[in-house]
């Protein structure tokens, strides 16, 4: 709805809207013979801004035009009393003018954020030390500085019929491919909720698969692993609010990337890229295999280990099964714990609960050393993965693969790994297959290992456009 707002029409409108705000306040000015209205809440605005910016240059300049006077970089004009309450509720000052037919929204809004910290849960030996953190305009900051080109773009959202959540869209326009930006934009748009928690909302908001355990975006909270997946034709999206940004598309080889696999030798990096990989089954079928083999198989191990292992179950009360799940749900209470406390009494907590439930239940003939061996190895190859939502997704996997070797030992293992495979290959990600790219020595330079710089001469198809060459005449001062 257009008005022009006047004195008359626009403070009740404001007052009547926001009658029952007590931090509202609507200030009337007499300077100079002409009268000046301000609207405001005074728990958004810094009052020393207001004051230095806004009253003492009107003071001075009653007579002259507001957007000569006031010297904020913020300044907008409105005809729409829509927009000034938007205003008004982002931290902004209202101003009008005696006599004119236009509101002026300044921006004096009162900055309260934490300040830029080291990442807490993405740890790295070498690099950078940053991390986001809950303002969004601080995240764009952070980004821009380590991509000065006219080719980074960034887009704004608002989302929420309530919260009115400002969201931020950011990629490189010479590498991402328009289909994908403008599937994002779509979905995005989309999007009708009364307030938006970031990135969880909009995880399951915008995924394909629904009920899918895997993630389907990757989340970080490093600006220069953002900037790495941009210039990889990726989209990086920011929430206020969340220091936390999503990425995508991404593929199943992504979330065993870690910052530290680049600051290192290529074939350090491979190796362990590696070993990430590999704790993803170790995670997943070590328990699975420990009751198969204990209670189906055992003619599979070397007579000395079986002897070992019957010995060490001889006097067990319940079976392998059992006994797998009780330790492992045990490792996710201990688990829980240590996050869920303050820091000093989880690492206490962790340590010393591990250390005497292991040597309880293992003193009282409940489980046996081995499965208190197989737990924490389960326990620390799932640690090892650097994404939480991977981590997390085959911690609940092993147990469907517990419960399948419980009943067909190593056949219903191997089924269950052939069925992740096939669910995994059938999963896409924007339209670019999530077990991409495909098994040619091209696509593959970074993701089972990580090939030398100098090979990597061009971007892996899927995200990025036409645009593919990384690396011009790699090592030309050999020739």
């Amino acid at each position: 709805m257009k008005q022009n707002p006047s004195i008359e029409t626009a403070e009740p409108y404001f007052k009547q809207l926001f009658s029952e705000q007590s931090d509202f306040q609507s200030k009337q000015l007499l300077i100079g013979g002409t009268v000046f209205k301000l609207f405001y809440f005074d728990t958004l605005v810094d009052s020393f801004l207001v004051q230095d910016f806004i009253l003492k240059p009107l003071l001075l300049h009653p007579q002259d035009a507001i957007r000569e006077v006031v010297s904020i970089l913020d300044y907008a004009e409105t005809e729409h009393l829509e927009e000034a309450v938007q205003a008004i509720l982002y931290g902004k000052v209202v101003l009008h003018h005696g006599g004119d037919s236009k509101l002026y929204l300044l921006g004096v809004d009162l900055k309260k954020e934490r300040s830029i910290n080291i990442p807490t849960n993405e740890r790295v030996l070498r690099g950078a030390n940053e991390a986001f953190i809950e303002n969004l305009d601080t995240n764009i900051n952070l980004v821009r500085k380590l991509i000065n080109s006219t080719e980074f773009v960034v887009k704004t959202y608002t989302i929420g019929r309530i919260s009115r959540t400002k969201v931020a869209v950011m990629y490189i326009k010479s590498i991402a491919k328009t289909a994908i930006v403008e599937e994002i934009d779509k979905r995005l748009k989309s999007i009708d909720i009364d307030y938006v928690e970031a990135p969880g909302f909009i995880d399951e908001m915008i995924r394909e698969k629904k009920f899918s355990l895997f993630p389907q975006l990757l989340i970080t909270e490093r600006p220069d692993r953002a900037r790495a997946y941009l210039m990889e034709g990726k989209v990086v999206i920011g929430t206020a609010g969340s220091p936390d940004t999503i990425i995508l598309p991404v593929t199943f080889w992504s979330f065993f990337q870690s910052p530290d696999d680049y600051q290192v030798s290529w074939l350090i990096g491979t190796f362990f890229r590696l070993l990430r990989i590999s704790c993803l089954f170790v995670t997943i079928g070590l328990p699975a295999v420990y009751v198969a083999v204990s209670a189906f198989n055992p003619q599979l191990l070397p007579i000395n280990f079986v002897n070992t292992l019957q010995s060490s179950l001889k006097f067990v009360t319940f079976p392998p099964v059992l006994e797998a799940l009780s330790m492992m749900f045990m490792l996710e209470i201990l688990r829980e714990a240590t996050i869920r406390l303050a820091s000093p009494v989880g690492q206490t907590i962790g340590v010393v609960g591990g250390i005497v439930i292991g040597t309880v239940v293992v003193q009282a003939n409940l489980v046996s050393n081995t499965i208190v061996i197989v737990t924490a190895l389960t326990g620390l190859a799932s640690f090892v993965l650097p994404s939480y939502e991977m981590s997390s997704t085959v911690r609940l996997l092993s147990y469907p693969a517990l419960l399948l070797s419980s009943l067909f030992g190593l056949f219903g293992l191997a089924f269950f790994f052939m069925m992740i495979c096939i669910h995994l290959c059938q999963m896409t990600t924007l339209g670019l297959p999530y077990y991409t790219p495909p098994f040619s020595f091209r696509d593959t330079k970074d993701t089972l290992f990580r090939a030398p710089f100098w090979s990597m001469r061009k971007h892996p198809i899927g995200a990025v456009s036409s645009n593919r060459i990384r690396i011009r005449n790699p090592r030309s001062w050999k020739r």
